[in-house]
């Protein structure tokens, strides 16, 4: 031990880190062991880590002095409050590694993934080194869904040239990459105090000044996301101008320095790439009158600004925006987003257009190369039918607009628990434009929840879409399987719901009701009971060893009946006799209210509380 502490001592007089990491510490206490964990047993030697504590409220300065303590590579920086980019700009001008990066504090680093990162680097003698994030939400790893990003992500790449791969802009996160520290500090890549989206001009300016970028598809960075991860309401957006303006000044500081390395090709790609942020919060234009007005300013100044704007790859919607803001057609806009976009679509001598609503209205007069169909979208995907059985599940007629020529269609199930986790089918071709498919599944299925996308390759093309309720003609309701459920979460979004776990033991006495579950994941098993009569969901209390216990005294109104449900990932089943070996205990009184867990008609599981005067009677 006082060898290695010798050496580290030696390493830091030295200069001679080969990584400095960076660690940004606001209001994470909760999450700091795992951080830290995860940085201190990297496979990579020699890393520095910095801690920058921006003043924060809450405990986590002893967990930071507690680290501080034991582990000698650690620095710690404490300053007072003044927001995430003065901390992480003080924390990469104390870095001495020969590569530097910056993390976010509830975050998590896969073992090796600086190691994976940093030989890449070496070995391609990189100015940045970039890998492949996944989400971690409640212990569980998924892919980060956003189509643009993940496929810069999802092969090996070396870019000497932005105009080779401009689509490396969508990538704009600081944490999964590192970067030379001569790179940053001769560049002046930093963050700009005091601005919300302050990572994206640090990161755009370094690809900007960087001679050579490597990606590797390997998972190097795992982003917590905490809490309510749902989009904001409407109404929670409409409150956002601040939020939207600190966005615009982000885009306008990095135009400023794209304008001063004066390639107006690059600036241009850039800024292409960067169109779909500006949409995000559009429909508050039609709540909001004060969004309203600052939003098609500041927007219709800067997409007048772009050239060649309409030549991207946002699809015919976002183009209509697009084209109705340059054109000051605020009521029609307004309109156009009161509404889904749909409409029919058109073949006329080869071309197709989908003819949604101001297509051909005489009093806009909006070109029909704006209605145009050359990109895939999943309003245009079609489902005839899909069903379910223990052994297999057949898709039925997936048929997408003659124009897209499908080279291959698959059916992808990706696990909500483990994103490595996928069961990949290939979809049969009637056509060029329709599908179908019997999808064997496996013999013994392990408990999982998946989420159903299809995937096409067509035009030199690759898309992948959810699979959502309006794709289908038609849905049988009854897809529920002896070993889970295939059915649509959240009323629309196709959910694949697979349950091996058994119940050794559904017993109740006079403490409570007790569950004993068999199953290598019952670290993401949930039981609870619901009420009948008003919905309420009772939750189990987790214990050791697969073991679920509900006390009387938390739940229990006398006269009313209540189902039993498993629970994974939020995805819920009824328990049926089925996947429960036993059911122990007698019915008894307690309290003069009788307690009776039984089987129902259907084989369902449930439990009944009755006055004692009124026990003979079945619910």
């Amino acid at each position: 031990m006082l060898k290695l502490l010798i050496m580290s001592w030696v390493i830091r007089l030295a200069g001679k880190y080969k990584l400095s990491v960076v660690v940004l510490v606001y209001n994470t206490e909760p999450y700091l062991r795992d951080c830290f964990d995860s940085l201190v047993n990297q496979t990579l030697t020699d890393i520095e880590i910095i801690i920058v504590n921006d003043e924060s409220p809450d405990n986590s300065a002893v967990i930071i002095e507690e680290y501080r303590k034991k582990y000698d590579n650690i620095t710690v920086i404490n300053q007072k409050n003044a927001g995430g980019a003065v901390a992480g700009n003080k924390g990469l001008h104390a870095a001495s590694g020969e590569y530097v990066t910056i993390m976010d504090s509830d975050d998590i680093v896969p073992l090796d993934g600086y190691e994976k990162l940093y030989n890449k680097a070496k070995e391609m003698d990189a100015d940045i080194a970039i890998g492949r994030p996944h989400l971690y939400i409640e212990g569980n790893i998924r892919e980060v869904n956003y189509k643009k990003e993940s496929d810069v992500w999802k092969k090996e790449r070396v870019i000497t040239d932005l105009l080779q791969f401009p689509d490396i802009f969508y990538d704009c996160f600081y944490w999964n990459k590192i970067y030379k520290r001569e790179l940053l500090f001769n560049n002046n890549c930093f963050m700009p105090p005091g601005m919300l989206y302050a990572d994206r001009p640090m990161v755009h300016k370094a690809y900007l000044y960087s001679k050579k970028i490597v990606v590797i598809p390997e998972v190097v960075y795992l982003w917590r996301k905490r809490g309510n991860t749902e989009v904001k309401s409407i109404t929670q957006l409409t409150t956002d101008i601040g939020n939207f303006k600190d966005r615009i000044s982000s885009l306008y500081y990095q135009i400023d320095y794209f304008n001063a390395f004066g390639n107006e090709q690059i600036k241009t790609e850039f800024l292409k790439r960067n169109l779909d942020r500006l949409f995000f919060p559009i429909k508050n234009i039609v709540f909001d009158g004060d969004f309203r007005e600052a939003y098609l300013e500041e927007v219709g100044s800067l997409l007048k600004t772009i050239p060649d704007v309409y030549n991207n790859d946002l699809g015919i919607v976002k183009n209509l925006y697009i084209y109705m803001i340059i054109h000051g057609m605020e009521e029609e806009l307004i309109h156009f987003l009161e509404s889904e976009p749909s409409g029919s679509i058109k073949n006329e001598n080869g071309l197709y257009y989908w003819a949604l609503p101001l297509f051909r209205n005489q009093e806009v007069d909006i070109p029909d190369k704006f209605f145009m169909i050359d990109v895939m979208q999943s309003q245009f995907v079609k489902i005839s039918r899909l069903e379910a059985s223990d052994k297999r599940i057949t898709i039925d007629e997936v048929s997408v607009p003659e124009y897209f020529h499908v080279e291959k269609a698959e059916i992808e199930f990706i696990s909500r628990i483990n994103a490595e986790e996928k069961m990949v089918f290939d979809l049969q071709s009637k056509s060029e434009h329709v599908f179908t498919g019997h999808l064997e599944l496996p013999r013994e299925p392990i408990t999982n929840v998946y989420e159903v996308y299809l995937s096409f390759k067509y035009n030199g093309r690759e898309d992948r879409f959810r699979i959502t309720k309006k794709m289908f003609d038609s849905f049988d309701r009854k897809n529920e399987l002896s070993h889970g459920r295939l059915y649509f979460q959240k009323g629309s979004l196709l959910t694949y719901l697979v349950i091996s776990t058994k119940i050794k033991e559904i017993c109740m006495d006079e403490s409570g009701v007790r569950i004993e579950a068999q199953d290598p994941l019952t670290q993401y098993l949930d039981f609870y009971l619901k009420d009948r009569k008003t919905g309420d969901k009772i939750y189990f209390h987790r214990k050791e060893n697969g073991v679920y216990v509900l006390p009387w005294k938390h739940f229990l109104e006398t006269n009313s009946t209540y189902d039993f449900y498993l629970s994974v990932m939020k995805s819920s089943k009824r328990l049926t006799e089925a996947i429960v070996s036993s059911l122990s205990g007698e019915p008894f009184t307690l309290d003069k209210v009788y307690r009776e867990v039984y089987k129902t008609n259907k084989n369902n599981i449930s439990l009944k509380a009755v006055s004692s005067l009124r026990k003979k009677i079945r619910c």
